[in-house]
Parts: structure tokens; sequence; C-alpha cells
């Protein structure tokens, strides 16, 4: 029998909807553990059910949630040997940093509280980030987890990158995330705090991806009883299966690869190397870096300190590295006159990549108008799920003169969803 200490939190942040039902952490649970039911002639069962749970309750938006959650960390970790814990599944690792400012991840209150769980060797596991508009990826300790879609099918030739994935280097220069598991559709019994007619609900996100790759690793855990996390986490990584033509270095998970390559011992088990940490002495300098990491840690630094200019956020803003782009739109946080507000929705038009589009878009619906609905709802059909959001959020301003933009995190919905505004929109203008 596994044991295994799952955490949960609930998140603030405009790129998740999750409510104060605390419905994410229970579809974490269900998702791991509920009991099979049949829906559509298909079984769904929970993917470790035979496990142990200890929920340790991460309020990681709450100030001074770093110590207590350490303190947690420590109690539970005295019982490691007795339990048998195995394996933490975060969904909430960023706690109250800043998601898009650049900074090394050992500075991060969660992290600083479950460097005991890795020194023990303990399998820290946990999601990688929903949208393109993240900046601050996992650290290199954890096994971090992205997602694809796989449009419900499980022929792999099926499936098809996130399009709003977030991936890329993180503030030690490792490349996030590690592996990628479904994000779409993840199907658990109904435990909505709305209530509907529904008989399942659905899990979205790598919060759900990172829930299916802890369920993997228990289950691979129950059947090879010495394995260690090292070994484990090489063996996803070694023996999942790249998307072609995709930029994203992750492969999906495929566990029967992982499985068969235990048995027969081909497991290289050697650390994961571990970058030296970026040092940045001379902010100042280091702002006209070569080394993209360099000038967006600089620039967020002194964003932090509020030692930024406007003009100077303006010029980094032109930078080629959508990283440090996303940093300077984010820390203008909104036009600050007619003229700045003409030059956001340019940019916006301009922009190709989606995270700096979810920045622009976040800007300008700050003090927006409602004479801007032509201009925003065209953005529906957006892939990124940010600006969706903004145009959901806009619309939801004036009820009384617009439709609504029902949001959906499944890729090949978008067109769906936006048609009837769109439809509406052409209406209007005959």
């Amino acid at each position: 029998m596994l044991d295994y200490l799952y955490f949960t939190f609930r998140s603030p942040s405009y790129d998740e909807d999750i409510d104060a039902s605390g419905e994410h952490g229970l579809m974490t649970l269900l998702a791991l553990s509920h009991k099979s039911f049949v829906l559509q002639g298909k079984t769904h069962i929970g993917i470790a059910p035979a496990a142990h749970y200890i929920v340790l309750n991460h309020g990681a938006f709450r100030t001074g949630e770093g110590e207590r959650l350490k303190a947690g960390i420590e109690w539970i970790m005295n019982k490691q040997k007795e339990w048998n814990i195995r394996i933490i599944l975060s969904t909430g690792w960023h706690a109250l940093d800043h998601q898009v400012y650049l900074k090394s991840t050992r500075k991060n209150s969660t992290v600083q509280a479950l460097a005991s769980a890795i020194r023990s060797g303990v399998l820290v596991v946990c999601s990688n980030g929903n949208t393109r508009t993240v900046n601050l990826l996992p650290p290199h300790d954890y096994l971090a987890v992205g997602g694809y879609n796989d449009r419900g099918l499980a022929d792999r030739y099926s499936h098809v990158p996130f399009p709003d994935e977030s991936y890329g280097i993180n503030a030690e220069r490792h490349f996030r995330p590690d592996v990628l598991a479904p994000r779409v559709y993840l199907t658990v019994p109904f435990c909505e705090f709305n209530k509907k007619a529904d008989i399942v609900s659905y899990y979205w996100g790598t919060s759900g991806a990172a829930t299916l790759v802890t369920g993997v690793a228990a289950y691979l855990m129950s059947v090879f009883q010495g394995l260690d996390a090292t070994t484990l986490r090489s063996a996803l990584t070694a023996y999942g299966d790249r998307i072609d033509g995709y930029d994203n270095l992750a492969p999906r998970i495929n566990v029967t690869k992982a499985k068969t390559a235990i048995e027969l011992g081909l497991i290289t088990n050697q650390p994961q190397e571990t970058l030296p940490s970026l040092q940045i002495r001379h902010t100042l300098k280091e702002l006209h870096s070569q080394e993209d990491t360099k000038r967006a840690v600089a620039l967020s630094t002194l964003v932090e300190k509020h030692l930024c200019s406007r003009d100077l956020l303006w010029q980094y803003t032109y930078d080629h590295s959508p990283i440090v782009k996303k940093i300077a739109v984010s820390a203008l946080e909104k036009p600050i006159n007619e003229e700045e507000r003409q030059d956001f929705w340019d940019r916006l038009a301009q922009e190709s990549e989606g995270g700096v589009r979810g920045w622009y878009a976040y800007a300008l619906l700050q003090d927006a108008r409602k004479n801007e609905g032509s201009q925003w709802i065209p953005l529906s059909t957006d892939i990124n799920w940010t600006v969706r959001w903004c145009v959901s959020e806009y619309l939801a301003m004036f009820p009384d003169f617009f439709p609504q933009l029902e949001t959906t995190h499944d890729p090949d919905s978008i067109l769906s969803k936006a048609s009837p505004l769109i439809q509406w929109l052409n209406d209007r203008n005959g």
C-alpha cells in the first residue's frame, strides 16, 4: 500500500476558474480516488484509488502561510517512514509571488517549506502553469507537469499541443516542464459548487494534468516497491513521446514505455543536472545582457523595487524576448491617457506571442469603455485564455447591452463559443 501527501490551495488569479467552495482541491482528490462509474459506455475510475491521502490545505495566498506550511510539512515528514509517504502533489507552489516577475525559485516560501521533503527523497509533482502569461516556472527539483489536448481520444496520433501552454526557461535557466499529460476534459463525479443538471464534472488545466501524473507515479511506486523518485522521474521523461513539430521539449508521458524500461533495468539512475544559480550582481548592467533570463531577472528586480520609469518600461516592451516583454507590459499596469490607450490597442493587434497579448488585454480591461465593444468582441476567438477571459469580463461589465461569452478551456470549442458573439457584432454593423 502506498501513502502519499497531497496539499491543495485556492488561487485568486484571473487565469483560473476556482471559486471559494474549494472544488479545485475536491476535483484533484476525486481524480485520484473516485469509485468507478460508466458514462456513455466508458468506465471511469480514480487513477490511484488504493492509495492513502493526507490533505494539507495550503492557503498559499495568505501572508505568513509559508511558515505555517513549513511547520505542517515538517510534522508530516516526521511520519514519513511510519506512513510510507512517497509523493507530494503541489498545484500552487508559486504562493504569493507575482507570476510574471522572474526571480529565483529558491526564494519562494512554498519551495522553502518543501525543502525537507526533497531532501528526504520524496517526489514532488507540481503543475507548470495554465497560460503563456506566466513567467514564473517551477523549480528544477520538482517534476513539473504541463499539458496537451488529447481530445478525449486514446489514439496518440490525434493528440495536439495546447495552444496557450506555458513552457520555457525558469530563473535558474532550466527548461520547464518535464512532461506533458492531458489537460482537457478530465472526467470526475459531479462536485461543483454551482448546482447543475450535470452528472459529471470536468477538471481542466495543468493542475489536472499534474494530478494524473501523480496517480501514475503512485501506481509505478506500488508495482516497483524499491523505486526511488530519481529513477521514476528519469523513466517518465526519457520514455515519453514528443509531439512532432512542437518546440515544447517536454514529452507526453507513456506509462507502458516507462514501466517496461523500469522492468528491463534500462533507466540510467543519474541525478538531474542542476545549473549554477543565476547571479545578478549589477542590476542596471544586466538590463543590457545578451541573455534573456538575465535581462528578465534584472527588470523584475527593478520593477519590484519601484526603480523603473514608465519610459524604461515602454522601451522594454520592444525587447525581442517574450519573457522580458511580459514583465514590462504587466508593470505598466494600464494606459494612463488616451494616447497610451490607443498604443495598447495597436500593440495588442500587432503582437503575436500569446502571453504578451494576455497582458495587453488585461491592461486594457482596466478602465474599459462601453464604446469599445467592436474592438473587444473579435478577441473572443483568441487562443490565449487570458485574452478571452478579459473579453468575458469586459462584456460582463455591460450585461444589458452586450451578449455574454461562455469561456471554455477546450481549444476546439473556442470558435463555437465565440460564434454567437461575432454574429451579433456583424448584425449590428449591418
